[in-house]
């Protein structure tokens, strides 16, 4: 198979070039297909708040939903559960 290109003339507006550039819509070489997803604004502000409070000496924490004990772990926090009561809840 051979493949055309098609040369039109340069009219006002475009480029004289006849080839095609291709380039990632993002500079900073991480793709969305890679996995890799931006922070949003929202991300941002409550990564902002976080550093804020750290500063202060405070953290986040909460309640086991199964125990009702502390946790503060980032892990823990993503799955509301402290890591005993996650260990049990695997087997249920």
């Amino acid at each position: 198979m051979t493949t055309q290109i098609r040369r039109i003339p340069a009219t006002s507006g475009r480029d004289t070039s006849t080839t095609a550039t291709v380039a990632s819509p993002h500079s900073n070489g991480h793709r969305a297909e890679d996995g890799y997803t931006a922070p949003t604004a929202e991300d941002r502000a409550v990564e902002a708040a976080i550093a804020v409070l750290r500063g202060y000496g405070y953290g986040i924490a909460m309640r086991c939903l199964d125990c009702r004990r502390p946790i503060t772990s980032a892990a823990s926090l993503a799955r509301m559960r402290g890591p005993r009561c996650a260990a049990k809840a695997v087997g249920r």
